[in-house]
């Protein structure tokens, strides 16, 4: 029975299309993405978060639990890539009052790291932001990395990544804002790694 079934379907599908098909019995297609900045690999990286205050009140945390959730990707992806442990950063951005002012490639240096990737919030909410009964993680962030070995200089890369977690409706009812932020973090940090590595991504 199950071969005369199958016998009937497959026609059906494959005269339906071959992306069905492929959908239902092989993995989906893929595309090549190069990365953006492939200069990251066999480097020291110092993730600098830069939040404003109302976020820090909301998230005290913020600063070294989002550069310790980009930590895992990229040393995870990039070859001979080692982060500046999140905790020392953010403890020195504590104790530290002056550190906002601070030119980035000396404070890369201060950590010894080649590469200083800092991250400016403007977003970063578990809320939705018309809605905010309905748990649905928001981050955006202007991303700049500043070469340690040249003081006083313009980033060697820029751009902005925007995370919404779910993508594509508020989280399920039950689901806690602690999972949404969660969440929220490790696809942004996801997101933010797949600059810095060539990768394949599904094609939607």
């Amino acid at each position: 029975m199950i071969r005369i079934a199958m016998a009937v379907l497959l026609p059906l599908l494959a005269a339906s299309g071959g992306c069905r098909l492929i959908a239902l019995f092989g993995n989906p297609p893929t595309k090549d993405v190069a990365a953006e900045y492939p200069y990251l690999e066999d480097k020291w990286v110092c993730i600098v978060v830069r939040a404003p205050m109302e976020t820090l009140f909301e998230f005290p945390h913020v600063q070294r639990e989002l550069a310790d959730h980009v930590r895992i990707p990229l040393e995870g992806n990039l070859r001979g890539v080692r982060v500046v442990d999140p905790r020392k950063v953010a403890d020195f951005q504590r104790d530290e009052p002056a550190w906002e002012t601070m030119d980035p490639a000396l404070l890369g240096k201060r950590f010894h790291a080649a590469r200083v990737l800092e991250l400016d919030l403007t977003q970063y909410t578990t809320r939705q932001p018309e809605s905010p009964h309905l748990y649905r993680g928001h981050i955006t962030a202007a991303v700049r990395v500043y070469n340690a070995d040249y003081p006083n200089s313009q980033p060697a890369y820029r751009t902005e990544v925007q995370t919404v977690y779910p993508p594509n409706s508020p989280g399920q009812w039950g689901t806690s804002d602690k999972e949404i932020y969660q969440a929220t973090m490790e696809a942004f940090a996801q997101q933010l790694a797949g600059k810095f590595y060539d990768r394949k991504v599904k094609v939607e």
